[in-house]
């Protein structure tokens, strides 16, 4: 039967366009020293023929060639040679432990998704590529190739950062500042450290001699020009995305503030601490003295990014908010050391009331749980209370396995069945019988035999499975790391 050219033609696009999707995620395996990379469907793009790898950027990853990694512990060998005679230990139980190899950094080069050395192993060491250059240490020094292995900033520096927004970060003597692609020092060498550029902002420290702290820098932050936006009486803490960042008076009390990227205060600073940003809230500490204990207690609330808070402070525990829910718990006068746990959305309105022993936020559809009621039995609900099963009468456990899934799992370890990601999941309990799950990602769980490890041998390998239960990639592996974007930028 004869194809349309047209037909064909479509075949082939299709087919190259899929084989470059699927190649988007790798991730990272060792077995017995060597490293290598595998897709989602555990074939192994990059051969395991490398001592290391980095990071994946722009397409491309460092690899290294004869960096010694320890696969295993050395080994001990027999030096009858050394045994000295009148010794009354014999010789045959005179040892000395040596390594392997020599210790050695090895050299770098980089591979793209197909496996390919496209930049030879040469550099004494290297950075994941960023806006299409990476950085390269040669003869001691830092400059920045580009995706071709071309040179385009001289290795003259002693330290570098990636670039971000069309700069990067600098330092030669101690000195930090950015330059640009061309290679241009367009902010000078003059800070003492000095972070990536992040929503047009960056957060940098000059020297600076604390009369009542032991400090010898302050932060500041600077724009793209490398014009400082806060006032010198402050000193900049952290950065937060959403362009605010904490701070606290340099010679004052060490209590923290907020402040926007026109260096107006947003929040004085009143709080011991201030967390990052999560769902519009940031969660805030301030320790109050006890009245009947005279002690003082971290107290947590909320605010939001015009610094009001949205939860007064005054919480014995809070967490961060996760997927517009946070467990919270109260204080009590009961000498019981059990706090009453409640669960809040990002209005400061209670989901569930204080009616909890314990709670555990999973996701948006799941909690751990224990009821004051009945404290002998450990829940798996919803965020609106209801019971999804218990482990009282079917002794089971649960393990978090990342991205929305869930492992309820015997006293062995052993995977019962799976919960989570919004479905139902068919699952064969007897298929899994001495396996243990450890993470999930893209449709695979990792794995490994639980017979495989014990006190006279550490070393396990792992596997890959997919939802159902069957094995995509045996436990061959030491290591297989989360799958991460070839493309990867920051």
């Amino acid at each position: 039967m004869k194809f349309p050219l047209l037909l064909l033609l479509l075949i082939g696009f299709y087919s190259v366009a899929f084989a470059q999707k699927e190649k988007k995620h790798l991730a990272l395996v060792r077995l017995d020293g060597k490293c290598g990379f595998i897709d989602a469907f555990g074939r192994e793009v990059i051969p395991l023929v490398y001592d290391d790898a980095g990071p994946w950027g722009n397409n491309l990853v460092p690899v290294n060639i004869g960096k010694y990694v320890p696969d295993a512990d050395p080994v001990v060998l027999v030096a009858p040679s050394n045994v000295n005679p009148k010794d009354s230990i014999k010789g045959n139980e005179q040892y000395k432990t040596v390594d392997k190899k020599k210790e050695d950094k090895g050299k770098w080069g980089y591979c793209d998704t197909s496996g390919a050395l496209v930049i030879p192993v040469q550099f004494s060491n290297t950075t994941f590529f960023n806006e299409g250059v990476a950085g390269v240490e040669i003869n001691g020094k830092w400059g920045f190739i580009n995706t071709s292995g071309k040179i385009v900033v001289q290795p003259v520096y002693d330290k570098i950062g990636h670039f971000s927004q069309g700069l990067a970060v600098v330092a030669k003597n101690g000195l930090y500042g950015y330059i640009n692609l061309k290679g241009e020092e367009v902010i000078k060498l003059q800070y003492v450290n000095a972070k990536a550029f992040e929503n047009g902002f960056a957060q940098v420290w000059e020297k600076y001699t604390s009369i009542k702290y032991n400090k010898n820098s302050i932060g500041r932050i600077i724009n793209l020009k490398g014009e400082i936006v806060t006032d010198a009486k402050y000193d900049i803490d952290d950065t937060f995305s959403n362009g605010l960042f904490s701070f606290w008076l340099p010679e004052g009390e060490l209590l923290l503030g907020l402040m926007n990227t026109k260096g107006q205060t947003i929040t004085p600073p009143i709080y011991n601490e201030i967390s990052s940003f999560n769902n519009g809230l940031a969660r805030v500490m301030v320790y109050k003295e006890d009245n009947n204990f005279k002690e003082f207690y971290p107290n947590y609330g909320y605010i939001n990014t015009n610094g009001k808070e949205v939860v007064n402070v005054g919480l014995a525990k809070a967490s961060e908010f996760y997927e517009g829910l946070a467990v919270v718990a109260r204080f009590d006068n009961k000498d019981d050391g059990a706090l009453d746990h409640a669960l809040i959305n990002t209005k400061g309105e209670f989901v569930l009331g204080y009616n909890w022993k314990q709670l555990v936020l999973l996701d948006r559809k799941h909690l751990l749980a224990i009821s004051i009621k009945n404290p002998s039995e450990t829940l798996l609900i919803t965020p609106q209370g209801k019971k999804i099963l218990s482990f009282e009468k079917e002794d089971k456990g649960i393990a978090d396995l990342g991205n929305g899934l869930f492992a309820l799992i015997n006293t062995e370890g052993e995977p019962l069945g799976l919960v989570g990601l919004n479905k139902q999941i068919p699952f064969n309990a007897s298929q899994n019988t001495g396996r243990k799950y450890m993470s999930y990602q893209f449709g695979l769980i990792r794995f490994r035999h639980l017979s495989d490890s014990n006190e006279k041998t550490p070393h396990f390998k792992i596997g890959l499975v997919n939802l159902k239960g069957s094995v995509l990639v045996k436990p061959k592996y030491n290591e297989i790391s989360s799958f991460e974007s070839t493309d990867n930028t920051l």
